[in-house]
């Protein structure tokens, strides 16, 4: 015996000062800056070494109160496969009795359903006078009661050490909280110190790379179909034509249209097809190990429940790059923060740059500020604007002009009419042919008259017979003998008064003939003018087709000559047209562009105004026709009848006159009509 008891004694004391050991190191591992996936392992590790126990495991409380391993050791021991998960089920039902002791506390679980029990000793993790989880120590069932009573003692060492290191990392978290926050307030006030749009985005891409403490950030701004890049932290000057430039605009590009961040750490898995080969490329100038790429997108002003991921106003996209692995998910995190404010800011900028006349917007504001702008009433603020606007547009002056419509037209345009009754027998042209004066373009019958002619012909040789036959028998009536001179004296008389009658209806017969004829050679058309025959589908409208006198058949026009526009104005307008031509000394002016071509203006010279109002073939409302000159050279589509549309320049009168003149008339005819 007394050679065994020094032997126990040094073996225990070698077991204090190496569990006093373990112990220094893993609280020195505790003061340290380990992450959790670090020290955790390394505490169950050692714990499971000093108690010499089958597992341990670190359960936390979930968000619904409930127990759930967060890190574990030997668990592929203390459960065995088939039931693991309805074990652990039980376990953490189990579990929940230890949440409320203060110290270690030792629970039998596991007999009951058949399967091997097991003892688990769960120590609290109490900080800030809450539980946060649990430090469970795994034995056998029948371990005695005098070891489990040194192991809970021991399970309580253990745990104090764990409710350190969670205090030492929550004052962490609370002081990078803090310089998180002064970050971000020094970054909100400095982004929104300026409203233009270039300096905000440097100081985006350079106050938040110092807030986020990354490598390089890079702002693009969306303008349309691309994003621009507009800055990059470090860089005074952004050489467009490089290639990591086009790159980088390339990748913010995708990821706009997309409308959702990126995380790139390495796996390109789950990245859409569009942004990876973006992102592929740009990584080729970049040596990046980690892309955050997140749109910059102005929420709309609804209840956070009314909104939906992506929807909003997108103003541009922040690209974060860090070169050494970091934590990613609070970067990520203080990323979005970060780019909620940037979007804000430089949403701003891009609407003061979009307002119209803003310098002298500013110069009214700091003027209006000089008299006291401020101190008037709410009303005056309103009532005294309006008033000088419209005293302005009563001083200002502005060019009055009436609208009019019409056609281009050849100055010379010839109609060809029917001259008698009849058809058309022969056509000679076609649309759009080129004809000579005289040139015959189409020949007319009349059945009438050519029955008139034959009439006429068949009276005239009768005519011509009788009176070849009265001046035979007056010859042979001077050849006879003087004894029946007397007898014969009425005979001749006769004779010669039907030679005279004759004679003169042979006259009037000759001439009606030659009057038919005339008549004849009037049914073969010639063109009056050379020009163009502008007559359509003349062979369908006009072959065979029975005409009456006076109808209209073919129209010529000098097209190589000069062109005049045929305006209507109308009739409610034209006092106004024919005052400014009673007081101007030269011709009013026109401006007229082609119905076909809107845009392209020509100008014109107003020669005559009608006297006559008339129903306008292009209102049709009553209108005063106008005939205007014009340098042909100047429009390009010149052809017959193409409408235009044009303004007569009548002088200036005053903006208010000109924009409310329509308005006053209708007042003036509703109440004097």
């Amino acid at each position: 015996m007394s050679s065994e008891s020094p032997i126990s004694v040094t073996t225990a004391e070698d077991a204090r000062r190496q569990l006093d050991s373990l112990l220094d190191e893993l609280a020195d591992l505790a003061e340290g800056a380990s992450p959790p996936e670090e020290f955790w392992p390394e505490l169950l590790s050692r714990l499971i070494f000093a108690a010499s126990a089958t597992g341990a495991a670190i359960w936390q409380v979930g968000a619904s109160r409930s127990l759930q391993p967060l890190y574990e050791q030997g668990f592929d021991k203390v459960y065995s496969a088939a039931q693991r998960d309805v074990a652990i089920d039980i376990d953490a039902c189990s579990l929940e009795a230890a949440l409320r002791k203060p110290k270690a506390s030792a629970i039998v679980s596991g007999g009951e359903q058949g399967g091997t029990a097991r003892l688990m000793m769960a120590a609290p993790l109490e900080m800030v006078a809450r539980t946060s989880g649990l430090l469970v120590l795994y034995q056998p069932a029948d371990l005695p009661t005098a070891t489990q009573n040194g192991q809970l003692r021991l399970l309580d060492a253990f745990s104090e050490i764990a409710v350190h290191y969670q205090e030492r990392r929550l004052l962490a978290d609370f002081a990078g909280a803090e310089q998180n926050w002064k970050n971000q307030l020094y970054f909100a006030h400095d982004i929104h110190r300026d409203l233009d749009v270039k300096r905000t985005c440097y100081r985006i891409a350079n106050d938040g790379r110092l807030a986020l403490d990354a490598d390089r950030i890079s702002v693009a701004q969306w303008d349309g179909p691309v994003a621009c890049v507009q800055a990059i932290s470090g860089i005074d000057v952004i050489n467009r034509r490089a290639a990591v430039v086009r790159k980088l605009e390339r990748l913010a590009t995708a990821v706009a249209k997309q409308k959702q961040p990126i995380i790139f750490r390495g796996d390109r898995e789950n990245l859409p097809p569009q942004i990876e080969e973006a992102l592929v490329d740009y990584l080729e100038e970049s040596p990046a190990r980690l892309v955050i790429a997140t749109p910059l997108i102005r929420e709309d002003d609804r209840r956070d429940d009314e909104k939906t991921a992506g929807e909003g106003t997108l103003v541009g996209v922040m690209i974060v790059e860090q070169l050494e692995a970091t934590d990613v998910e609070r970067l990520a995190s203080r990323t979005r923060g970060l780019a909620e404010t940037a979007a804000l800011a430089l949403d701003n900028a891009q609407r003061y740059e979009r307002l119209p006349l803003r310098g002298l917007m500013q110069l009214v504001g700091v003027t209006l500020a000089q008299f006291g702008w401020r101190k008037l009433s709410r009303t005056m603020r309103y009532v005294l604007p309006v008033l000088l606007v419209l005293l302005a547009t009563w001083l200002i002056p502005a060019r009055f002009e009436i609208d009019v419509r019409g056609q281009l037209q050849p100055e010379v345009e010839r109609q060809l009419f029917a001259p008698l009754d009849g058809y058309v027998d022969e056509i000679l042209v076609k649309h759009g042919q080129m004809v000579d004066a005289g040139q015959v373009v189409a020949k007319l019958r009349s059945p009438d008259l050519e029955l008139k002619q034959t009439e006429t012909a068949g009276l005239l040789a009768a005519a011509q017979s009788e009176l070849d036959a009265v001046r035979v028998e007056r010859t042979q009536n001077l050849r006879r003998s003087d004894d029946r001179r007397d007898s014969r004296t009425a005979d001749r008389e006769q004779l010669s008064a039907d030679e005279i009658r004759l004679t003169r209806r042979i006259d009037n017969l000759q001439q009606q003939l030659q009057l038919l004829d005339a008549q004849q050679q009037s049914l073969t058309l010639t063109a009056p003018v050379a020009g163009q025959i502008l007559s359509w589908e003349i062979e369908e409208t006009l072959m065979a087709r029975p005409v009456s006198r006076g109808d209209s058949l073919l129209k010529v026009a000098e097209v190589d000559g000069p062109w005049v526009l045929q305006l209507e104005a109308a009739d409610r307008r034209t006092k106004h047209i024919l005052d400014a031509q009673a007081i101007s000394d030269e011709p009013l002016a026109i401006t007229f562009h082609l119905v076909s071509e809107p845009g392209v203006k020509h100008p014109a010279v107003l020669i005559e105004v009608s006297q006559v109002i008339d129903v306008g073939s292009e209102t049709d409302e009553p209108a005063a026709l106008l005939t205007a000159s014009f340098d042909k050279s100047e429009v390009d589509f010149l052809r017959p009848g193409v409408s235009v549309s044009g303004r007569v320049d009548c002088g200036t009168r005053s903006l208010a006159y000109v924009w409310t003149h329509e308005l006053w008339e209708a007042v003036r005819r509703r109440l004097f009509w």
